[in-house]
């Protein structure tokens, strides 16, 4: 059962993606602890192998479309998707590698006991903070024991009433650390990755209100603070003396925050940058004429079904409405007219995800006479009113689906936001929400730490089916976990949690005449940093 009172809205800047809700016009960011995705040797954090160069030389220059650091460095107030910038000054035990595959970074070697209940951590030996301390095991329980602070997004999952909830942590020895968690964990490092995983040194522990203006990491770069102007710019020199500098290939990376998505692609056209991330779907056309792009899927555009008891609209409570909506809606027509290049989906996981499933798509494919046919059996042949909460103009997606579930007597009723605080607010208030959202290479974190457990779950709904498979997902590895995946994500469908639209791609351009071809984490739309090279 999920506690309610993990069950909060957090929102924050929209520097905090993975994820962002559309809401009309206006785009909100949503912090979540979010996907989990499975990591692996040299990811972002810079621990095991990979390729890295000899010597560190010049400047690289990253563009940013958000702030990269809006409430400052503590990166546990923040999702999966600010590692990027988090990894060059933090490690984490850890990391995302290209191939999406997890291996250790600040963990040399971990195992679980039998029962998958317990997870024993060996840490590295050499690595030391900003003050100079060590790591050590006390501070990994430290840090570990923080995740009872509702602000802190990256422990989400972890938190008390979380999918994969720790339960203790104790220190065995100086260099290993023990975990209990609630529920059997098969991959336990699914958990501790990326952003979930970052250990932040003892200053910082100490006092978290210090890392508002400076970082207290073991990375191989520190802030220069001189040439840091905060939402504007953000200057990391290289740390020498770091444990993993040697796998950094550059002096210095600069971040300039670039809001403007035609500014944000001029800066890599002109060579101003040499990555810029995320390019607008309007601009990658120009790259790629200019320069070039790379990018990657698992970003499911859809409705989320946030009122699923009727609380706030009675007839949300019917399976029967909410799988209506999903037969309802046109999805080939819609990427046809208006995303090029995007895959219709009738389900959350993304193509390439384990646990996916063609099948699905097939058996919730666009039926507008079923979707009648089920309102009817819900008690509403004449249909029903869904409130959807806008600032200013709703977007063409929504006006797109407002025509579409029209025909069958859904009315979709746009209510124009008088405030910033309505907007919030809808959250809360209205049946569904929309947007895209990251559900990458893990979606059982995902939906342990958002969908079931997290901000799309205010209401603390229930449904064994989900309950179950997702517990399976989380407890099993091989087959096993395959099989329960397929079952996770065919129930999230069936029981009508989620209303999917489309897989979306999430780009990033660079400049081929200055670096390597860079990499995203896996399926997760965050690149690895560390992976970045000169051009050859």
């Amino acid at each position: 059962m999920i506690k309610i009172s993990r069950l909060r809205l957090r929102l924050r800047s929209s520097a905090t993606r993975p994820m962002s809700v559309r809401i009309g016009a206006a785009t909100i960011a949503l912090a979540t602890a979010t996907t989990l995705a499975a990591c692996g040797g040299n990811g972002g954090g810079g621990g095991g192998g990979g390729a890295g160069s000899a010597s560190a030389e010049g400047t690289l220059t990253f563009a940013y479309d958000a702030d990269a650091a809006p409430t400052g460095y503590d990166p546990l107030l923040y999702s999966q998707g600010q590692f990027t910038f988090f990894s060059a000054m933090y490690d984490a035990l850890f990391v995302t590698q290209a191939d999406g595959t997890v291996a250790p970074s600040l963990v040399t070697e971990f195992s679980n006991n039998p029962e998958n209940t317990q997870t024993t951590l060996s840490l590295r030996e050499g690595v030391t903070f900003t003050d100079g301390s060590p790591l050590d095991a006390e501070l990994v329980k430290v840090n570990l024991d923080r995740r009872s602070d509702e602000d802190l997004e990256a422990y989400g999952a972890i938190a008390p009433g979380g999918a994969s909830e720790i339960t203790d942590v104790t220190v065995s020895d100086p260099q290993t650390v023990v975990i209990t968690w609630a529920q059997p964990q098969a991959t336990p490092e699914n958990n501790l990755v990326d952003t979930a995983g970052i250990i932040v040194g003892p200053a910082g522990v100490a006092d978290p209100s210090s890392l508002e203006t400076t970082p207290d990491g073991s990375g191989a770069y520190t802030l220069n603070a001189d040439e840091t102007t905060r939402a504007s710019t953000y200057t990391l020199d290289k740390n020498d003396e770091a444990w993993a500098a040697d796998e950094w290939s550059y002096d210095t990376i600069v971040f300039d925050v670039i809001t403007d998505p035609q500014a944000l692609a001029n800066a890599v056209v002109s060579g101003q940058a040499d990555v810029a991330t995320v390019l607008d779907p309007t601009t990658i056309d120009l790259v790629e004429q200019r320069q070039r792009t790379v990018s990657v899927g698992g970003t499911i555009v859809g409705f989320p079904v946030i009122d699923k008891t009727g609380a706030n609209n009675p007839a949300f409570a019917s399976e029967q409405v909410r799988l209506a909506m999903i037969h309802a809606t046109d999805r080939e027509t819609l990427v046809n007219d208006l995303h090029d290049g995007s895959r219709p989906t009738s389900q959350l996981f993304p193509e390439s995800a384990p646990g996916f499933d063609p099948a699905i798509d097939e058996e919730f494919a666009y039926d507008p006479d079923r979707a009648r046919e089920l309102l009817a059996e819900a008690g509403f042949p004449d249909g029903i009113d869904v409130n959807y909460t806008v600032l200013g103009q709703p977007d063409e997606d929504a006006v797109a689906i407002q025509g579409q579930w029209a025909e069958v007597g859904i009315r979709l009723n746009f209510v124009t936001a008088t405030s910033t605080d309505q907007v919030f607010a809808a959250v809360r208030t209205d049946p569904v929400i929309f947007g895209p959202f990251t559900v990458g290479a893990q979606p059982a974190g995902f939906i342990a730490g958002v969908l079931y457990g997290g901000f799309m779950n205010m209401q603390g709904a229930t449904e064994p089916e989900i309950e179950s498979s997702l517990g399976a997902a989380l407890g099993a590895t091989g087959d096993a976990q395959e099989h329960a995946l397929t079952d996770l994500n065919r129930a999230i469908t069936a029981n009508g949690w989620f209303v999917p639209v489309y897989e979306d791609f999430t780009y990033a351009g660079y400049n081929a005449e200055s670096v390597s071809e860079p990499a995203f984490a896996g399926t997760n739309n965050y690149l690895v940093l560390s992976e970045i090279q000169p051009a050859s």
